[in-house]
Order: C-alpha cells, then sequence, then structure tokens
C-alpha cells in the first residue's frame, strides 16, 4: 500500500512538472507569434494580441499549469500544496527557454529575437521601470485572474467561457501589460541578465501576485463563494 501511494504521487509530481514544460512553451510560441505579427504587419498590435490568447484558451483546456494561472486558486489552496507555485514558475521557464532555443535555430530568428529584445529594451529604458514593472504586472494579474475564474464563472451567467478566456488576454497583450512568463521570452531574446533585469523580473512576479489574488480573495469573502 504504501509503496503504490508513494508511487502515484511520484507520477502526479511527474505530470505535474511536464504540464509546467508545457504552458511555458505554448506561451512562448504564443510569444513568437505575437512577435511575428509586430514584424509583418501594420496592425500587428491587434493581430499579435488576438494570437496571444489561443495559448491561455489551450493550456485551460488542457490544464496545463502556469504560473500565474495558479495565483488564482491560493485562498483555496493548502499550503501543503504551496510547493506548486516556484515549481510551476521554474518549469514554465525552462518550457519558455525550450521554445526559445527552437525559434532562435529557424529562418526567421534574427526579427523575431530583434523584435523581442527591442520590446522589452524599452521597458528596461524608462526612468521608473521598477515602479512600471509592478504597476503593469497588476494589471496583467488582474485580466490572467478574469481568464482563468470565467472558466467556473461564464455558464452561471449564461456566458461563453471561450469569450471570458480570450478576450482579458487580447487585453493585456494589446495594452502590452507585463507577464511573468512572457517576458522571459523577451529576457531571453535581449541575452542579457544584469541584476536590472532580475529586479524586473522579480517585480513583475510581484505585480502578477498582486494582481492575480485580488478577485479570489474578494469572492472568498461571499458567504456563497461559488470558486
Amino acid at each position: 500500500m504504501i509503496q503504490k501511494f508513494n508511487r502515484g504521487k511520484f507520477n502526479d509530481f511527474i505530470h505535474f512538472l511536464f504540464m509546467t514544460l508545457l504552458s511555458g512553451a505554448m506561451i512562448a510560441i504564443c510569444a513568437t507569434s505575437s512577435l511575428t505579427a509586430s514584424v509583418l504587419s501594420q496592425d500587428g498590435r491587434i493581430v499579435g494580441a488576438l494570437l496571444f490568447s489561443l495559448g491561455m484558451f489551450v493550456i485551460l483546456a488542457f490544464e496545463m499549469k502556469l504560473f500565474t494561472g495558479l495565483i488564482p486558486k491560493i485562498p483555496h489552496t493548502s499550503p501543503k500544496s504551496y510547493w506548486q507555485l516556484p515549481v510551476c514558475l521554474l518549469g514554465n521557464l525552462i518550457g519558455v527557454y525550450i521554445v526559445y532555443l527552437l525559434v532562435s535555430q529557424t529562418y526567421f530568428a534574427d526579427k523575431i529575437i530583434m523584435a523581442g529584445s527591442s520590446l522589452i529594451s524599452n521597458k528596461l529604458s524608462l526612468d521608473n521601470w521598477a515602479l512600471s514593472s509592478v504597476s503593469s504586472g497588476v494589471l496583467c494579474g488582474i485580466l490572467i485572474t478574469l481568464s482563468v475564474l470565467s472558466v467556473d464563472h461564464s455558464h452561471k451567467k449564461g456566458l461563453s467561457a471561450n469569450v471570458g478566456v480570450m478576450f482579458p488576454i487580447i487585453v493585456f497583450v494589446f495594452c502590452g501589460f507585463d507577464h511573468s512568463i512572457a517576458n522571459m521570452f523577451y529576457f531571453y531574446c535581449l541575452g542579457e541578465f544584469s541584476w536590472k533585469v532580475i529586479g524586473y523580473i522579480a517585480l513583475t512576479i510581484l505585480g502578477n501576485l498582486i494582481g492575480g489574488i485580488i478577485l479570489p480573495l474578494v469572492l472568498k469573502l461571499r458567504d456563497n463563494d461559488p470558486v
């Protein structure tokens, strides 16, 4: 009995780990498509936002594990399961890096890497880059949470879950808000990991955490919390 139990827990962990890798890879693929749209089209910002929204749809449909997707569940997660957050973050970053390596070997690599590097360089060059990364991260976290919770709440109002999942993603990409996992693809394109870059990454993660947990905490305060 004990041996089977431990084996089951190990299998669950391996499955969780692979789902974090796939989720990070999916975000990186969508980041690539968004950058490609910005390079090839005058309306690239709109097209890129639409393409990127596919990522969250696939992640939720296949129950992949995305760091910002786990944040809304924190108020209803046992402290024993908090280990999932750092493990998921690490798995996502590795998944992003794997796709970056694949993209870097393609025929369109130069344009994509240049676009990604330029995008993040502009943010790092701001005088208030630290405050900007937190504020932008909070706004992104709010929208990611709306997307994640739409799966459970949309049908109660007779709304399409697909719209609820994808539209918040379209908004955050169009506005250029900072998503900690997507940003890593751009940082890989930049190829620079200074203390400033590390600070930007950390502050974006903090912003995503703050923004992502606001709505779940408010819902939890209700006596008939449906989450």
